[in-house]
């Protein structure tokens, strides 16, 4: 990456870090722990901190002079950009039926920056700057997140540890062919999306591996 991509590269994960602690701050002031059971606040959580060490491998190759970003650090961004992008789509394809309009969902209180900026940001940064360090199993890799999530909530749910947080993981409260086909629709389209974001990022080194 040259010196002038790495400065634009660092710029992008300074504001994307910046606008992700305004959001989570927001969300996590207004619901506190509670803010752990959303996918949401979890991807862009993730999304933060992939952010944040980005910063710090970009400041130290400018300043030290350090030879490149590791291949795990990009795995993690990637990851992350899998989950906001994910969390985006949901959004702006289910949730907004759901609840009070495509506008609401995308423009209201933290949920601008956590289903908004943040996630179209992080896009854009990882088609711009990440190198072809992937393989088709880091697809694989980031799919599994998401698949854990809904592991987890539903489990919760089915335990009533949980209640939703989101209408589709209300197990008792609709068909068990319903919750089933929407645990395929959103895990086939997790992976599409993690596929889809490697369109031009996959190495043809088969020694790398991530």
């Amino acid at each position: 990456m040259s010196r002038n991509r790495l400065f634009a590269f660092l710029f992008c994960n300074l504001a994307i870090a910046i606008f992700e602690a305004i959001g989570l701050v927001i969300s996590f002031a207004q619901i506190g722990l509670e803010a752990f059971k959303y996918y949401t606040e979890l991807s862009n959580l993730l999304l933060f901190v992939a952010s944040v060490v980005n910063i710090f491998f970009a400041t130290r190759i400018i300043v030290a002079k350090k030879t490149t970003i590791p291949k795990p650090v990009w795995l993690l961004f990637y990851s992350a950009i899998s989950a906001t992008t994910l969390t985006f789509l949901v959004v702006v394809f289910v949730l907004s039926w759901m609840y009070n309009g495509l506008l609401f969902v995308l423009t209201t209180g933290s949920m601008l920056y956590t289903h908004t900026i943040c996630p179209i940001l992080g896009i854009l940064c990882f088609i711009l700057f990440a190198p072809k360090v992937f393989t088709k199993k880091s697809a694989l890799l980031a799919t599994s997140l998401t698949g854990l999530y809904g592991l987890v909530a539903i489990i919760s749910n089915i335990l009533h540890i949980w209640h939703g947080p989101y209408p589709f993981l209300y197990v008792y409260e609709q068909p068990v062919w319903a919750s089933i086909a929407w645990l395929i629709g959103i895990l086939g389209g997790a992976y599409g999306i993690t596929r889809l974001l490697l369109v031009g990022k996959i190495t043809k080194n088969k020694h790398i591996k991530l």
